[in-house]
């Protein structure tokens, strides 16, 4: 298994230095003099060259990612100029809202779809099947910022049951509770997309299994079906589940940056906006790098966890 993680985690290296060279070549081919756009009505032209200077962007473009990278192996994201702060202490304050966010929706997604499949491919054309599959159909064809907002109108400002916005009260205790209210609507809203997916995807799955020998072996023993369903097939379908819910986890990850601004989330994707529109470069790459990082890292934890339940994978 050790052997097998230390593979993984090589073959993670390429795919993170592909992403940090399109993310530097985006950034440098965006229109315009990102000193100017800083400077604004500053922008003079002893100001521009300074800047310029400052921020390494008078060097050529190749010995400019070179240095970026090298400073970024070393823990140096860099300095955000527009809020005048170390780049890795901004994203990973930002970072653990989104986690926050993220992460419930994860857990709601994944419990209620993995539910929802297997009740489905129980009842095979039965009423449940065909409730899950309307409301399944239903929540994969609404847009997650769309569903926001209108939980956002009926609950939050028509029903007064929730928060309009944020992850804290402006005024009184920051406490669970009070993060709980905030995070109800943002979490639901982001989790509706993949909880349809994760569903489609855990029927077909447990309807294979279902036909197998041994759950028809399990049944002939006098084994309960409850058991039969739940330990034996849905252990065997999860072979297949988990790269699901890895997928869905990079969906909800990178779907979190326009539900954090549709609910005012102070998260990495609201950051990274407002960084791109003040052409903050450093923020914006230091950014979607660790994001990106962290998506992969994640994506080996699911092919273990895979690997765990099927030794096969590692052959």
């Amino acid at each position: 298994m050790t052997g097998y993680i230390v593979k993984r985690l090589i073959s993670a290296v390429p795919v993170l230095l592909g992403i940090s060279v399109i993310v530097f070549l985006i950034m440098a081919m965006i229109p315009g003099d990102p000193a100017t756009a800083i400077l604004g009505s500053y922008a003079t032209p002893e100001n521009v060259e300074k800047l310029n200077r400052d921020l390494g962007l008078d060097k050529p473009l190749v010995q400019r990612y070179f240095i970026w990278l090298g400073n970024m192996l070393q823990g140096d994201f860099g300095r955000s100029f527009s809020l005048n702060r170390a780049v890795l202490d901004e994203v990973l304050e930002r970072f653990n809202a989104t986690l926050v966010l993220a992460g419930t929706s994860f857990v709601i997604c994944s419990i209620l779809g993995v539910a929802a499949g297997v009740v489905s491919a129980a009842r095979q054309y039965g009423l449940a099947d065909k409730a899950i599959t309307f409301a399944v159909l239903l929540g994969i064809s609404i847009p997650s910022f769309f569903l926001g907002m209108m939980m956002i109108l009926i609950f939050a400002v028509n029903l007064r049951w929730f928060p309009v916005s944020g992850m804290w009260p402006i005024y009184g205790a920051r406490d669970l509770s009070a993060l709980v209210s905030h995070l109800t609507l943002p979490a639901i809203a982001l989790a509706v997309v993949a909880t349809g997916v994760i569903a489609r995807l855990s029927r077909s799955a447990m309807l294979e299994v279902l036909r197998q020998d041994f759950i028809r072996t399990a049944r002939a023993k006098g084994v309960h079906e409850r058991s039969v369903i739940w330990r034996h097939g849905l252990r065997a379908a999860m072979v297949s589940i988990i790269p699901v819910l890895g997928i869905q986890a990079g969906f909800v990850l990178s779907g979190a940056v326009y539900i954090e601004m549709v609910f005012q989330w102070p998260g990495v994707g609201r950051m990274l906006v407002d960084a791109i529109l003040k052409r903050d470069i450093l923020l914006v790459q230091g950014g979607v790098v660790f994001v990106a990082a962290c998506y992969v890292l994640f994506n080996i934890a699911v092919d273990v966890a895979q690997s765990l339940l099927d030794p096969r994978i590692k052959a």
